[in-house]
C-alpha cells in the first residue's frame, strides 16, 4: 500500500543556483507524486521561493545570520517536530550539520544529504569537520556522480553502506517542448553558455578561446548568459580582444529553453563542476556539447557521440574543441543523440524514483 512520506529539505538559500535549483524542483516533484514536503532555509530563502509556493510547498526561514549555531539547531528541531518530520533532506555540508543534530533532537527517523559537487560551496574546511563529526546521526550521503563519489568518500571516511550516486535530473519538457536545430543556419554558428559569472565558470577562457578561432568562423558569434561579479571585468576583455558585438554578455536568463533553443553549439568552460544541470538541459534541448572535462559531465555526455571534451583551464585545448565541432557535419545528430540520453536517463521523475526507494529503505530499517 502506497504511504506518503513526510520530507522536509534544508538549504542554505533559494537563490538562483544549480543545486537550489535541483532541491526545488524535487521537492516540487515529490509533492505532486503525493509526499507531505517542507523546505527550510538557514537564512533568508530568495527567488525560488515562489515556485515552491506556488508547488504549495512551506518554507521556512531560520535566519542563520541573526543567532548562534545552537539556537539554529534548536529551532530547527522544534520545526521538525512541529511538522512531523520522517525524512530530513539536507543539500551539501553548510547545512548538514545544522540538520543532523535537530534531526537527533527531534527524534527524526532519517536523515540524508546530498553532496551536490566535490567540495563545499565556499571551500570551508571546518564544514567537511562538521560534516564527520555528525556521522553517527547521518544515515546517508548521496553524491550527484560517481566522479564526486571518487573525490569526496575517501575523504568524508563515512562507511561504504551509507553512501551512493543518484544522478541529478531535470524537468525535460519544456526543452522538448523548444527544441534547437544544430547545424541548420550555416554559415552561421551560435556558441552558448549559460552559468554565473564567477571564477569558476572559466568564462574568461571561453572568450579566450573564442577569440583563437574567431577568425576562422567568421559568421560564428558566443552568447553568454548569466550574472555575477566578473562582469565588468568580461566585458573589458571582450573590448580588449576586438569582440564586441561577436561575444555578448546577455545577462541573468530566466527561460533557459528559449535560450538553448537559439543555439548552434552548447559551451561549459568550467574549472570544476559536480553534475551541473545546464549540461542536462543542453542536451534535452538537442545540442551537441563542448564541455571542459570536470565532474561527472563525462558519465552523461558521452565524448564522440554527443560531445567534445578538452582539459579545464586550457583556452587553447577548449578553441581546439570548439573549432571541432563547428566543423562537424553530425551537429544535428549528435544533438539528437544527447536528448535520446536526457529524456531516457536524466528526468526529473526517475531521480525523484530513486530518492523515494532510498528514503522507504532506510524507513524501513528503522
Amino acid at each position: 500500500m502506497y504511504r506518503a512520506v513526510r520530507i522536509v529539505h534544508v538549504v542554505e538559500t533559494l537563490e538562483v543556483g544549480g543545486m537550489e535549483r535541483l532541491a526545488v524542483d524535487l521537492a516540487v516533484t515529490q509533492r505532486a507524486t503525493g509526499h507531505q514536503v517542507s523546505m527550510y532555509c538557514l537564512l533568508v530563502a530568495g527567488p525560488l521561493r515562489a515556485d515552491l509556493e506556488r508547488a504549495g510547498i512551506p518554507v521556512t526561514e531560520f535566519h542563520k545570520e541573526r543567532h548562534s549555531r545552537p539556537a539554529i539547531a534548536w529551532s530547527i528541531a522544534r520545526q521538525l517536530r512541529l511538522d512531523g518530520a520522517e525524512v530530513v533532506h539536507g543539500h551539501n555540508p553548510g547545512v548538514h550539520h545544522f540538520a543532523a543534530v535537530a534531526k537527533r533532537a527531534a527524534g527524526v527517523p532519517v536523515c540524508v544529504n546530498t553532496r551536490h559537487g566535490a567540495i563545499s560551496s565556499k571551500g570551508e574546511a571546518y564544514q567537511e569537520r562538521y560534516f564527520r563529526w555528525v556521522e553517527r546521526w547521518t544515515d546517508h550521503v548521496v553524491f550527484v556522480c560517481a566522479y564526486v563519489r571518487q573525490q569526496l568518500e575517501p575523504r568524508l571516511r563515512y562507511p561504504t553502506a551509507k553512501c551512493s550516486v543518484i544522478l541529478n535530473g531535470i524537468s525535460c519538457e519544456p526543452f522538448l517542448w523548444h527544441p534547437a536545430a544544430p547545424g541548420s543556419k550555416r554559415p552561421r554558428l551560435r556558441f552558448g553558455t549559460i552559468g554565473r559569472l564567477v571564477p569558476a565558470k572559466g568564462h574568461a577562457h571561453l572568450i579566450d578561446a573564442f577569440a583563437a578561432i574567431a577568425a576562422r568562423l567568421p559568421d560564428a558569434d558566443l552568447r553568454i548568459y548569466g550574472y555575477g561579479p566578473l562582469e565588468i571585468e568580461l566585458r573589458a576583455q571582450i573590448e580588449r580582444l576586438g569582440l564586441v558585438g561577436r561575444v555578448r554578455l546577455e545577462g541573468r536568463t530566466d527561460d533557459p529553453a528559449r535560450v538553448l533553443e537559439s543555439l548552434d553549439i552548447f559551451v561549459l568552460s568550467s574549472l570544476t563542476e559536480g553534475l551541473p544541470l545546464v549540461i542536462l538541459e543542453a542536451m534535452a534541448a538537442g545540442l551537441p556539447i563542448v564541455s571542459t572535462r570536470v565532474g561527472g559531465v563525462s558519465e552523461v555526455a558521452p565524448e564522440g557521440a554527443t560531445a567534445w571534451l578538452c582539459e579545464p583551464g586550457n583556452a587553447a585545448d577548449l578553441a581546439a574543441a570548439m573549432l571541432r565541432a563547428a566543423g562537424s557535419a553530425d551537429l544535428a545528430a549528435m544533438g539528437e543523440a544527447a536528448r535520446r540520453l536526457a529524456v531516457a536517463n536524466y528526468g526529473i521523475a526517475q531521480m525523484s524514483h530513486r530518492y523515494e526507494e532510498l528514503y522507504r529503505g532506510l524507513l524501513g530499517k528503522r
